[in-house]
């Protein structure tokens, strides 16, 4: 299916249900790259930079059919922008969380309409799939087989190992396409979870064995995916069940 235009901030539709009309969105990304000179030569060095974060401006218009009912509307429209961390919408099939920076307005006719302009930062610098990406099997152990990152842009993972009986410093866990790998040196009970989560549910980093923090047993990388296939390996005790998921992501 196509997607449809979908523009929200939150529970804030930035469409006509609110008077709004939208002329422009913009994005901006960079790489805050570090550069140093070298003495008594041409040229510098140059450390790989990191994106940081995502710029969006988005700005429109909004309209009301008298002076009080064009200021009760700019009230919801900058209430609704000032409610923190934020799902932001372009469409239906992708988001991005985000904040508000900066918000401003000018009444182009003080009983008719204001022009606007909000722009918002989102720290973590891609959109997502609305629908997440799942991988659940029980794969052989120390053989590789593939999920797929549908995007263009690497993406978080989160990684639940599930043994059948006691697995007792005997997991593994690899991307092989990026060179990423995880061991866990603890116990995990028969039928209990070890969850391995490169902040696909929160900010935070966590690996919860039965629910309860485990870091201490926990070496090696938080894992995700590259754009497109990539081949995971899981080492471990034979029948566990390894799911995956994530959200196919887009710069």
């Amino acid at each position: 299916m196509s997607a449809t235009i979908s523009l929200t901030f939150g529970s804030l539709a930035l469409d006509s249900t609110n008077n709004i009309t939208i002329s422009r969105i913009s994005e901006k990304s960079g790489k805050p790259v570090q550069a140093y000179n070298i003495p008594v030569t041409d040229g510098a060095i140059a450390e790989t930079a990191k994106l940081g974060p995502k710029a969006i401006t988005v700005e429109g218009d909004i309209a009301g059919t008298s002076y009080d009912n064009l200021r009760t509307n700019l009230d919801t429209l900058h209430s609704g922008l000032m409610n923190g961390l934020q799902k932001l919408t372009k469409d239906n099939e992708r988001y991005i969380y985000c904040q508000l920076k900066d918000f401003s307005y000018a009444y182009d006719h003080l009983s008719r309409r204001a022009t606007w302009s909000a722009q918002f930062i989102a720290h973590y610098p891609f959109w997502l799939s609305e629908n997440p990406g799942s991988s659940v099997t029980s794969p052989s152990s120390g053989v590789g087989y593939q999920v797929t990152n549908n995007g263009n842009a690497p993406t978080r993972v989160k990684v639940t190992i599930t043994p059948t009986a006691q697995m007792a410093d005997a997991c593994q866990f690899e991307n092989t396409t990026k060179g990423q790998t995880f061991q866990y040196r603890g116990t995990v009970a028969a039928n209990q979870a070890l969850e391995v989560d490169n902040r696909y549910d929160t900010d935070d980093f966590e690996v919860l064995n039965n629910s309860a923090d485990d870091h201490d047993n926990f070496e090696g990388d938080f894992v995700d995916l590259n754009a497109g296939a990539n081949t995971v390996e899981f080492t471990g005790t034979a029948s566990t069940a390894v799911s995956l998921l994530w959200r196919d992501a887009w710069y």
